[in-house]
């Protein structure tokens, strides 16, 4: 009796499962990160050698415990490939936080640049006080020179 052997090859194609820790909103720099990270198919220990930063501050920044400073914002943007729209439709004062993070600058940077006490940044950034006209134009003005199209 002969035996034959039939070799089938199949194919499936199918939706790759989503993460469960992939971020439903994406409404910080850390859920931007993530979704980056995770559609790249990259590790933390991969995204923190490229940025320049250790594993455990990513894992921070993604579950957003804390604040990238200016510096490291700036490179991860970059790891990124874009600006989140949203960054440019908030409050005056979050245009101001994301653009100095955009530009790599601390507060301290952007009072010099604009000619205001570091204190009056950081209100206007927390929201605790709205800008005079003035200070308020010279915010808008350098805002719309980072968010132009």
């Amino acid at each position: 009796m002969r035996v034959r052997c039939i070799v089938v090859k199949l194919c499936f194609v199918a939706k790759k499962p989503s993460y469960k820790d992939y971020p439903k909103e994406l409404n910080t720099l850390g859920d931007h990160l993530r979704k980056v990270r995770l559609d790249r198919n990259m590790s933390q220990s991969d995204v923190a050698e490229v940025i320049g930063a250790d594993t455990d501050t990513i894992t921070c920044w993604e579950l957003n415990r804390n604040t990238p400073t200016a510096k490291c914002s700036k490179k991860i943007i970059e790891f990124v490939g874009y600006i989140p729209s949203e960054w440019s439709n908030g409050q005056i004062g979050q245009q101001l936080h994301y653009t100095r993070l955009i530009c790599g600058m601390t507060q301290k940077d952007i009072a010099l640049k604009l000619g205001l006490d570091c204190s009056t940044i950081h209100l206007v950034e927390n929201g605790s006080r709205q800008p005079m006209l003035k200070t308020r134009q010279k915010i808008e003005k350098l805002v719309s020179q980072h968010f132009a199209n």
